[in-house]
């Protein structure tokens, strides 16, 4: 079964062990986001938008039947990577010492996944053919004990930013074309994917997380890699908390709830459905193990295996991008409710000795499509 070690927290909290479930209905979430369709700024930090290490602007979004022209997602008409996978083998552990707080894990989700890559004649394979296998890994970040807000926001890499308390890790909101990622890329019934080297990993916050109940503010879903914890869409009161009411790096300073029914003042990120999501930028200062995982010790992250020659022909894009050609004559399969999670998901391979991709390794591996 799944191993959630959780101890001493930073500043001395204490946090109580949260409970994951595939929740397939969208529970806690609404069935709309407001996603990012032009070409922004991604140079400076900015409220809606994101800073991105190296990068210029966005690109704007391709069109999706989901996808309505003021940048609204439809998750209803969104398809679902089907399956239902599970890692028995799942860890986080949180520890909190005078050095620092420190985060171990294998980067596995505690929840169900779906099943990757992406099958053919899926809904999900119309319109996006990820590759990647989820795999294990060597989880270790040391983060600042006490996270103070740095003199200016810094940008967020390509590839974690964040570590869930489901054991799995976040990438900002970007795809590997710079597009919104979740307006373009598809996902499984918990909103995450596997990358390159198989790290499974969510741009926006699941519905698989406990995001709380209406009236009270929502628990912790993870830390970000500045130390600073990250919370569910709901604020104080129990009020979804929009984009107004955060800074340019997605968070602000407010009462949070203990494990002890107290609150506490804190800086704190909240994940809603408003573009970035989860981080706009880092407002503290990243600790040890920023960008990627430490490299494994006799486990690491294997890339999936080549295409054998004269198999199928590799993504024609970005994450999110259909194959070469388009979808199927007619449009793609209809759309896989997202209650449809049955389909049984293969065991992860066990990966070979290998290092995580570098900062700058697109966040789902998949090549810019070709030109027309």
């Amino acid at each position: 079964m799944p191993i959630l070690l959780i101890l001493v927290l930073l500043a001395g909290l204490i946090l109580v062990t949260p409970t994951f479930g595939h929740d397939a209905s969208l529970a806690g979430q609404h069935a709309t986001a407001k996603a990012a369709i032009d070409a922004r700024p991604l140079d400076r930090p900015a409220r809606d938008g994101l800073f991105a290490c190296g990068m210029a602007r966005m690109t704007p979004a391709m069109p999706r039947p989901w996808l309505a022209a003021d940048g609204t997602i439809s998750f209803a008409d969104k398809p679902v990577v089907a399956g239902s996978a599970t890692f028995g083998q799942a860890e986080i552990a949180v520890m909190s010492g005078k050095e620092g707080q420190r985060l171990r894990g294998n980067g596995l989700p505690m929840h169900a996944t779906g099943s990757f890559p992406i099958a053919r004649g899926t809904p999900a394979a119309g319109w996006d053919r990820n590759p990647n296998r989820i795999l294990p890994y060597k989880l270790a970040f040391d983060l600042p004990a006490d996270p103070q807000p740095a003199a200016a926001p810094s940008c967020l890499p390509m590839g974690p930013i964040g570590v869930a308390l489901s054991g799995a890790v976040f990438f900002n909101a970007l795809d590997a074309e710079g597009r919104d990622a979740v307006a373009q890329e598809l996902m499984d019934g918990c909103e995450g994917h596997p990358g390159p080297g198989g790290q499974y990993h969510y741009h926006h916050g699941s519905p698989c997380f406990d995001n709380g109940a209406p009236g009270r503010h929502s628990p912790l879903i993870g830390f970000a890699l500045d130390g600073f914890g990250i919370y569910g869409p709901r604020d104080e009161g129990g009020v979804e908390i929009a984009n107004a009411a955060l800074d340019e790096c997605h968070g602000h300073l407010g009462p949070v709830p203990l494990a002890d029914g107290t609150t506490r003042v804190v800086y704190h990120y909240h994940a809603n459905n408003e573009f970035p999501y989860t981080l706009g930028c880092f407002r503290g200062t990243p600790g040890d193990g920023r960008g990627q995982p430490q490299p494994a010790m006799g486990v690491g992250l294997s890339p999936s295996p080549p295409p054998a020659a004269g198999g199928p022909p590799s993504p024609g894009g970005g994450a999110g991008s259909p194959p070469p050609g388009g979808p199927p004559p007619g449009g793609p399969p209809p759309a896989a409710p997202r209650a449809a999670m049955g389909m049984a998901g293969p065991p992860p391979d066990k990966p070979a000795p290998d290092t995580p991709p570098p900062d700058n390794q697109s966040p789902d591996g998949l090549p810019p499509r070709p030109p027309s």
